[in-house]
C-alpha cells in the first residue's frame, strides 16, 4: 500500500508544484516572477531561486519514486527476506517520520498528511520485521 500511496504523492508533488504552479495570487505571481527573473552565479553556474526550486523538486520526486520502488521491491520478498532487509525499511520509516514533521511545520495539510500515512505503513512494516 505504501508502494501506491508514494507513486500519487510522487505524482501530486510534480503535477502540482512543479509543471502547474498553482496561482496563488497577486502576491504570490510577483514572487514567482522575481525567481524567474533575479539571476546570480553559483559556482560555474547562472541560477535562479527558481531553478533551485524546480531542481530540488525535481529531485524530491525522484526520491519519492526510488521509495516506492524499495518498498515495492521488499514488499514483494518472503519474510525472512524482509528481515533482513529490515534496516533499510526501518531507515525509510525514520526518514518519513522526519518528513511528517517537516511538512507539518513548513507545509501545508495535504503533504503532512500523505507524509504521516506514508510513516504509518512503514512503521507497521518496520515493527512487523522484527517479529
Amino acid at each position: 500500500i505504501a508502494t501506491y500511496v508514494l507513486i500519487v504523492v510522487a505524482i501530486g508533488h510534480t503535477w502540482g508544484a512543479l509543471l502547474s504552479i498553482p496561482h496563488l495570487g497577486a502576491d504570490g505571481d510577483r514572487v514567482l516572477a522575481a525567481m524567474k527573473s533575479v539571476h546570480f552565479r553559483c559556482l560555474t553556474r547562472d541560477c535562479t531561486w527558481y531553478s533551485y526550486y524546480y531542481g530540488f523538486g525535481m529531485m524530491l520526486s525522484v526520491f519519492l519514486l526510488l521509495s516506492a520502488a524499495i518498498t515495492w521491491f521488499i514488499g514483494g520478498l518472503g519474510d525472512r527476506e524482509q528481515r533482513a532487509l529490515a534496516p533499510i525499511t526501518w531507515a525509510l520509516f525514520l526518514s518519513y517520520v522526519a518528513t511528517s514533521f517537516l511538512a507539518w511545520r513548513y507545509l501545508f495539510p495535504p503533504p503532512a498528511i500523505f507524509s504521516v500515512v506514508i510513516a504509518a505503513l512503514l512503521g507497521v512494516q518496520s515493527f512487523r520485521s522484527v517479529r
